[in-house]
């Protein structure tokens, strides 16, 4: 190698610096450098970096004992980052620039044939891949997690009996447990949609170079079993721009937000004074600067608060991609920082939602008081004057004057006589006092899925069956 080439590469060691003479810019330097963000990738670099080297070898860009160097190089580097001891130097300006640096420290100008038959492009798009197929099967772990505590506390409160609502409003009497299954539902679409994101991560981009392919004979499925994937890009101009990966795996979280939120929003309506059915742990609560009684449930608010998280990151890649050309754009450079932020929040966000979960307390007392509401059993009376022959909508019309005098006359009821219900709805008999109790109202359910006491205990013990056995495939 000539002097005056090595004095180039030493003032500008950029993977692309060959073409210049000029300095960049200090400060468009440090705006442009992604080294912040994708020194997440740098596991998965290392390993993509030895596939290629294997490749090279196989194709004869590399001897024997050059790949032999280079991938106890690239393993040196990967101990070193297992133990901590690796560190990036931040004047790269990004991590495949930094590792490119770290090999030429130990195997010198041999690091420079490591780039060989390849570019960012598809470097970056396969760490990337590697991270989000990586990262799902964690996310889907955790989820798993938070569902088997949801199980566990719904398994305790197979008999406790609560005001179901809709519109905020006591609507009919289901058991607490039935509630909380309802939440494992919820979270098990978040778990089907993240499987079906896997396919979009499990593709081998290696070989598609800047955007046309690489003119070497690489053996992508040789690397791509390596990488533990199973498909190969069908074409190089695409694979070259695409991030529907990222948008699919950031629309998982962004579906996950929403769920967690509607819980947390549940939970918070649970704690309202008058209401009180849920006690969230000390440990995840904080108190006023200014008012010594108060102790606010933050982490269930914060909880509630990330859907905004997923949601900008989503529509912020969403916005970067629209209108975009085809092919590798440097505004893709974002993408990592959306990705990031909401993968680790997501993470970080179910890991203390299992734990606060678990010290989830319920006030059954308080329970039983809301259950005086008697109005949360006219339901229950229209379908008995339906059982006994009359048309539904006619029992409804009854029903609703009953509960009308009942409101109008400050009277449960239960604590009405029988000659005036009658007056309402004359086929009631005198074993409609027997409605009015929890046990016997959820009892009159009879479908699947339904708040029956045994019904109940089926989805448990189905949940805490297949949640034993959950996995994610790919």
């Amino acid at each position: 190698m000539g002097k005056s080439l090595r004095k180039a590469l030493k003032t500008n060691p950029k993977l692309w610096g060959g073409r210049f003479r000029k300095k960049t810019d200090p400060q468009f330097e440090r705006f442009s450098s992604s080294l912040k963000w994708d020194a997440r990738l740098l596991p998965y670099d290392l390993k993509i970096d030895a596939a290629h080297v294997r490749a090279l070898g196989r194709c004869g860009v590399l001897s024997g004992k050059e790949t032999k160097k280079l991938l106890a190089a690239i393993d040196a580097l990967e101990r070193r980052r297992q133990s901590g001891s690796l560190k990036l130097d931040g004047r790269a300006e990004d991590v495949h620039s930094a590792i490119q640096m770290e090999l030429e420290k130990l195997v010198g100008e041999l690091a420079y044939k490591i780039h060989t038959g390849r570019s960012r492009n598809d470097l970056v798009s396969q760490s990337a891949r590697l991270y989000c197929k990586e990262h799902a099967r964690t996310l889907f772990s955790l989820l798993v997690q938070v569902q088997k505590e949801i199980a566990a506390k719904a398994r305790g409160c197979v008999r406790v009996f609560v005001p179901g609502m809709t519109h905020l409003q006591n609507a009919q009497v289901v058991s607490q447990a039935h509630i909380f299954l309802a939440y494992v539902e919820m979270l098990e679409r978040v778990k089907a949609r993240i499987q079906g994101a896997m396919p979009f991560f499990d593709v081998c981009v290696l070989g598609s170079g800047a955007l046309a392919g690489a003119a070497f004979p690489l053996n992508q499925k040789r690397m791509a079993k390596e990488l533990g994937l199973s498909a190969i890009a069908g074409n190089s101009y695409d694979a070259a721009g695409d991030r529907d990966f990222v948008l699919n795996f950031l629309s998982c979280l962004l579906f996950l937000g929403i769920q967690l939120s509607r819980i947390a929003e549940d939970w918070m309506l649970r704690q309202l004074n008058g209401v009180s059915l849920i006690e969230v742990d000390q440990a995840f609560c904080t108190g006023s600067s200014m008012m010594p009684q108060k102790r606010n449930a933050d982490f269930v608010e914060l909880l509630r608060g990330a859907a905004g998280i997923f949601a900008g990151n989503f529509f912020g890649l969403v916005t970067t991609l629209k209108g975009l050309p085809t092919s590798y754009n440097r505004d893709l450079q974002w993408d990592k920082k959306y990705l990031f932020d909401s993968v680790e929040v997501g993470e970080e966000i179910l890991r203390m939602t299992a734990r606060v979960v678990r010290t989830l307390k319920i006030n059954k007392a308080r329970a039983r008081m809301l259950l005086a509401d008697e109005s949360l059993y006219a339901t229950d009376l229209a379908d008995y004057l339906a059982k006994k022959g009359e048309p539904f909508k006619k029992a409804h019309d009854q029903v609703g004057e009953i509960v009308r005098f009942a409101e109008e006359n400050g009277k449960p009821i239960s604590k009405i006589g029988l000659d005036i219900l009658r007056t309402f709805a004359p086929k009631i008999d005198g074993d409609v006092y027997g409605l009015f109790d929890p046990e016997h109202s959820v009892r009159m359910k009879k479908t699947q899925g339904s708040t029956h006491p045994h019904e109940v205990e089926r989805q448990i013990k189905r949940w805490e069956r297949n949640l034993n056995h959950a996995s994610i495939s790919l």
